[in-house]
Formats: C-alpha cells, sequence, structure tokens
C-alpha cells in the first residue's frame, strides 16, 4: 500500500536530472538511467541532451529548458529501492585497488602478453573453427578456449582486447581459467568468487531484399523473406553471473570510447561484483544462520511440550490404574468381611485362595506396586509354541 509520500516530487525531480548526470542519480532512487528516464518523460521533464555534462565540465553555461505546465498528469509511484547488500568491513580496503585500476593506464600489447597459455589456445582453436549462422567462430563442442564469440574479421582484436584484459587481471594476483562446459567456460578467481565473463560481437538483424522482376512482368514465385543475423564488428565484454545488484555489467563500443579504453574499468567493475556477490553470500549465510537458530529454538519448545504432553498422559493413565486397583481392594475387603461369616472351612478356604488370587491382580494394576508375575505374561510365547506344534506334524 503505497502513501501520498511515495508519489514522484515532478519539481524535485525536474531540479536533480538538472543538477546530476541521470546515471548517478538513478543509483540514488535504486533505477537504472533508462527506468529513470522513462520516468521523466512520462512527467513531461525535459532531459539533458547528449554530451550535456562534458561542456559543462569544460566551463561551457547551458541554460535549461523551464518546466512545462502539463494537465493531467499520471500519479506516478516510487517503488521502494532495494535495500543494497552492504560489502564486507574486511572488504573496505579492497575499494581503493579498484580505484587504483580504473584509473590506470591501459597496457599496451605485447608479444609476452599475446604468447599467454589461454590467448594461444584460442587462437589456435578459434583460427581453423568455423563460422555458424550468426557469422561468428564456433570452436566446436568439445575444445576448451576462452569465450570468444567474434567472426574472424574480428578474431585479432579480441585477443588482443583479452589478452590485454588477462593482464589486468593477473597483474593483481587475480587468476583466469578455462573450464569444459557447454557454454560461460571462461572465469576469474577474484577474492573467492568466480566471475563468468566473455567477449561478444554484436549481430544485426539483415532483411532480404526481393530480385526484381523480369522484363516480361512476371513475377518470381518464391521468395525467400528469412532474416539472418551478421556481424557488425562492434563488442562487448559481458559478465554473466546472477546477481541482484545494479551495477555495470558489460562495456562495448561506444562513439565515445571503444572497448580497448574502457578495459580498467571493465576489470574494477569485475571486482565490484565479485566483492558484492562476497557480501551477498556472506548476508545469506548469516540469514540462514539465524533462521536454523530459530528452527532449533522453536523445535526444542516443540520437543518440550510433546514431553510435557506425554508426562500428562502417563499420570492420567496411572491415576485411572491406580483408582481401579483402589476399586478392587476395597471389593476384596468386602469378599474377605463375607467370608468370615462362612461355616463351611471348604468355602472359607476357596474365598481365601482367591483373595490371595484378587490382591495380587489388585497389585498388578497399581502403578504403586511392584506388579506381580503372572501366567497372562507368557500368553505371546505360548501362542507361538502352539503355532511351532501345528507345523511340526
Amino acid at each position: 500500500m503505497h502513501d501520498s509520500d511515495s508519489k514522484w516530487d515532478r519539481q524535485e525531480l525536474y531540479e536533480k536530472v538538472w543538477k546530476y548526470p541521470l546515471r548517478k542519480l538513478a543509483e540514488e532512487y535504486g533505477l537504472s538511467d533508462v527506468a529513470l528516464g522513462k520516468v521523466c518523460r512520462k512527467l513531461h521533464i525535459p532531459l539533458p541532451g547528449p554530451g550535456h555534462w562534458t561542456k559543462i565540465q569544460c566551463g561551457h553555461a547551458i541554460p535549461r529548458p523551464a518546466l512545462p505546465t502539463v494537465q493531467d498528469l499520471p500519479d506516478l509511484l516510487r517503488q521502494p529501492a532495494k535495500q543494497k547488500t552492504p560489502l564486507l568491513i574486511e572488504d573496505s580496503p579492497k575499494l581503493e585497488v579498484i580505484q587504483r585500476i580504473e584509473e590506470s593506464a591501459i597496457p599496451c600489447i605485447t608479444g609476452t602478453m599475446l604468447a599467454h597459455p589461454l590467448i594461444a589456445t584460442a587462437k589456435r582453436v578459434l583460427s581453423k573453427a568455423e563460422t555458424i549462422d550468426r557469422g561468428v567462430l564456433w570452436p566446436g563442442r568439445d575444445a576448451v578456449c576462452l569465450d570468444l564469440r567474434v567472426s574472424k574479421t574480428c578474431l585479432a582484436r579480441a585477443l588482443n582486447i583479452m589478452a590485454a584484459l588477462l593482464h589486468i587481471l593477473e597483474k593483481e594476483g587475480f587468476k583466469v581459467l578455462v573450464e569444459k562446459r557447454e557454454k560461460e567456460s571462461t572465469a576469474a578467481m577474484i577474492y573467492g568468487e568466480t566471475i563468468r565473463f566473455g567477449l561478444v560481437e554484436r549481430s544485426r538483424q539483415v532483411k532480404p531484399v526481393p530480385a526484381p522482376a523480369a522484363k516480361t512482368g512476371a513475377s518470381n514465385s518464391y521468395f525467400d523473406n528469412s532474416i539472418r543475423l551478421e556481424p557488425t564488428g562492434r563488442l562487448s565484454i559481458e559478465i554473466w553471473n546472477f546477481y541482484s545488484g545494479s551495477l555495470q555489467k558489460v562495456w562495448r563500443d561506444r562513439q565515445s570510447a571503444s572497448l580497448e579504453e574502457q578495459l580498467s574499468k571493465c576489470a574494477a567493475g569485475m571486482i565490484r561484483i565479485a566483492l558484492l556477490e562476497r557480501a551477498e553470500r556472506d548476508a545469506q549465510a548469516k540469514k540462514a544462520a539465524a533462521k536454523q537458530k530459530r528452527i532449533d529454538e522453536v523445535t526444542e519448545l516443540l520437543r518440550r511440550i510433546e514431553e510435557e504432553e506425554r508426562k500428562i498422559k502417563t499420570l492420567k493413565r496411572e491415576a485411572v490404574a491406580w483408582w481401579r486397583a483402589e476399586r478392587i481392594r476395597n471389593y476384596i475387603a468386602a469378599v474377605r468381611a463375607s467370608a468370615t461369616q462362612q461355616t463351611e472351612s471348604i468355602e472359607r478356604t476357596e474365598l481365601l485362595q482367591w483373595i490371595d488370587w484378587a490382591e495380587q491382580q489388585a497389585d498388578r494394576v497399581d502403578p504403586l506396586k511392584k506388579s506381580p508375575e503372572s501366567i497372562v505374561d507368557d500368553k505371546e510365547q505360548v501362542i507361538r509354541l502352539l503355532q511351532s506344534v501345528r507345523w511340526s506334524f
């Protein structure tokens, strides 16, 4: 249930989009810059144009358009921002490492970097690989090499980019390995986390052009209208880990910067995601431990309740048995009183024998008395004996 405070403040949002870049402002609201841009367009809030913030940094004064007056604006509700998982305390010094890597210069490609075993293997495998329908090289099902999903034309460039990225990561002590998997086989081991990534060449759809009709006016009876994909030459590095954060996962060729110029930011971004995953995994472990602790507490309480119930049932059962034994003894007392009135010695003797037997039965019922032995206790053994005798003949 949303209240009035959860609605977007149009005037406040207008002031902020002209004060901060949309990407930084989106982080404050827990949204992507694309989603925040859609909110602004629905509320008819003018946005800075391309290159606006670059011009501001260069000292240009750019007037902002006024906020237009619009009738019947939609009531847009702000979704509460997801609570971010804080980094572990011991990982705080690693933020300096991220900043240092992000600000470092891109290394120049050297022969040593291209001679890296993973780069050399990828070059050998992909140089002989077949091209699939999207125009990219497919190394084969059994091949184990870096995830380079590029065309033959971009292979050399892709190897250079990956060589530079591996150099940056391994220089910081992170290991890059390749596993035999159906997909996503390349992984960087960063602070104990497995970050899977690869280099991908974008594709575009190409619609076939129908052949011109013959001069005689006859039209083609068959036309293949299937859409095919062809590589564009634009490369991107993608992180394939699933995580709930809003950190950048893709770095691609842009008009303002090529992919090579973004490799330091890419490596820093991979470390950020690794630290986030460490923090989330630690938070999940603590949450699971707290849940298990609560389960154990409730289970122990339930065990105590069930134990108390068993004691109550035992008490009731023993109280009923004791009452039955007392009733039997009262009856025996009445029989003993009548036995004194018997004149015949034989009848008196039989009554006295019965009284002895009855007192033993009362003791067997009474939980406060030691139960005397009885032939009744041997019933199951006698039944088994009878069955064995029947089957022996």
